[in-house]
């Protein structure tokens, strides 16, 4: 419950267009729990569920000044093609939640790359990375 107060005054006070919420651990989200989240605001969300007993994403956009466009999702992030509602402009917000695990790095790192190299507009990636080393070649 502290979380969420938390994060219900950050969306307040800081005015928040956007939040990603990482570790959110559920597949879905009563309505109540999203409203009492956006501060009682107009948001559209999205929920990335976890793996197992860890991780999931959730996503919340607030509609009065941002259109969403499209979210997708992939094993490890959500991505969202969004328009300014102020000015037009037009961009992708991704929020990754790294694999822990050594076994799944690899994929993770690769999942990355492709997320962004095809991406039509403007990035901004952010969220746990979890200590993903890029591997580097020996020479």
């Amino acid at each position: 419950m502290a979380k969420h107060l938390h994060i219900v005054d950050c969306v307040r006070d800081k005015d928040l267009d956007f939040v990603a919420i990482s570790e959110a651990g559920r597949r879905d989200f009563p309505v109540h729990v999203l409203n009492r989240l956006s501060g009682g605001l107009d948001f559209t969300w999205h929920c990335l569920p976890p793996r197992g007993r860890s991780g999931g994403i959730l996503f919340g956009v607030k509609t009065n000044s941002m259109e969403v466009l499209a979210f997708s999702d992939g094993d490890f992030h959500i991505k969202c093609h969004l328009r300014n509602k102020a000015d037009n402009f037009t961009w992708s917000l991704v929020a990754v939640y790294g694999a822990a695990q050594d076994e799944h790095k690899s994929a993770f790192l690769r999942e990355l790359v492709n997320l962004a190299k095809d991406n039509p507009y403007p990035i901004l990636i952010g969220g746990g990375f979890q200590h993903a080393e890029i591997p580097t070649r020996k020479k």
